[in-house]
């Protein structure tokens, strides 16, 4: 591919008459085009393999590979160049096929030279503007790239602060996103999740109580049971850490795991009341994740439960609450980590 910095005046000729092609040799020299030349369509091929040029004058006329074959190749392989072409006979079939693959410009034969330096020269700026073009179109691409990553870096460093914040708000759920996050990865690696999903998984789990920022302090740390009406508060906010991240997180499928982290396998879940595996699979991990965390630490209304009794209640609950593909290697695996800590 031609270096739009390094562009040269430089063309690729091809005829296959000795006279015809010294004409046009002569005539790009004369104005300052670095010339090489091509007999048939193959050599020219093999010429452009080695050193691309912006600009390819071909006859159409020639054995071998004839001049249209070459044109439909050279666009086919190098979009990028411009090709201009002549020929001996006016063959409104073949020059039709021409400007079909994207000819900039033709000449019958004897060429006339001051048409073909003009069509030279516009050849050549054209070329050079759009290189140029495309040049600034990429350092603009990388501007926007650079800038989109540090808007998503300081959302991101936010979002996290605020799940700081609000996990301070109740000192019994300080930690609860980052070691819902920790079971939700190592349950992942356990089944052989892909690296591309363990990372959706990943971010999706820290920010899957997000949307508990809009519930009152009263809600949040009451010690007695919630009444109807504060319970269906509390069930908002799947949706509203939904809400909140949709401008920025623009993967669907993070998204749909956040929304998703409290449906039931059975259908009696919210927002959605999703059944099975309508339920997003990341959504199930975190599911999982969530329910043992949340079993195995203090709350406000009652104290922590042992990792035993979480793992049965999960255990008495798949199929049910819980995805039954997910639970029976989620209880193997918290199981060999208790023997591994065991023998140690």
């Amino acid at each position: 591919m031609i270096d739009p910095a390094s562009m040269r005046r430089c063309v690729t000729l091809v005829d296959d008459e000795p006279f015809a092609l010294d004409i046009l040799v002569r005539s790009a020299e004369s104005f300052h085009f670095d010339c090489q030349t091509a007999r048939s369509g193959e050599e020219a091929l093999v010429l452009l393999e080695k050193q691309p040029t912006p600009i390819v004058v071909t006859d159409l006329n020639m054995p071998g590979m004839g001049g249209v074959a070459l044109v439909q190749e050279i666009k086919k392989r190098w979009p990028q160049l411009a090709v201009i072409v002549v020929t001996a006979g006016a063959d409104d079939e073949a020059l039709l096929q021409c400007m079909s693959a994207g000819v900039q410009h033709y000449f019958l034969k004897p060429v006339h030279i001051d048409e073909f330096h003009h069509a030279l020269q516009a050849t050549w700026y054209h070329q050079l503007i759009r290189r140029q073009t495309q040049q600034q179109r990429k350092r603009l691409e990388t501007i926007v790239h650079r800038q989109t990553h540090r808007l998503r870096h300081t959302f991101f460093s936010a979002i996290t602060s605020l799940v700081r914040t609000l996990e301070a708000r109740d000192a019994y759920t300080s930690g609860h996103s980052l070691r819902v996050r920790k079971f939700a990865v190592r349950l992942a690696k356990y089944i052989g999740l892909d690296e591309h999903n363990m990372k959706r998984l990943s971010l999706a789990a820290k920010l899957h109580d997000i949307g508990k920022v809009g519930l009152a302090e009263g809600i949040l740390n009451k010690p007695a049971k919630l009444s109807a009406d504060e319970f269906d508060r509390v069930k908002e906010h799947p949706v509203i850490g939904e809400r909140i991240l949709r401008p920025i997180v623009r993967n669907r499928v993070v998204l749909a795991a956040i929304r998703g982290h409290h449906e039931r396998f059975d259908g009696a879940g919210y927002p959605d009341g999703l059944r099975g595996e309508e339920i997003p699979f990341l959504a199930r991990i975190i599911t999982i994740a969530d329910c043992y965390d949340a079993m195995t630490s203090s709350r406000a209304y009652r104290g922590a439960m042992s990792p035993d009794a979480a793992l049965g209640i999960l255990h008495a609950g798949h199929g049910t609450q819980f995805d039954p593909h997910l639970v029976p290697p989620f209880l193997r695996m918290m199981r060999e980590a208790k023997t591994r800590a065991k023998v140690r």
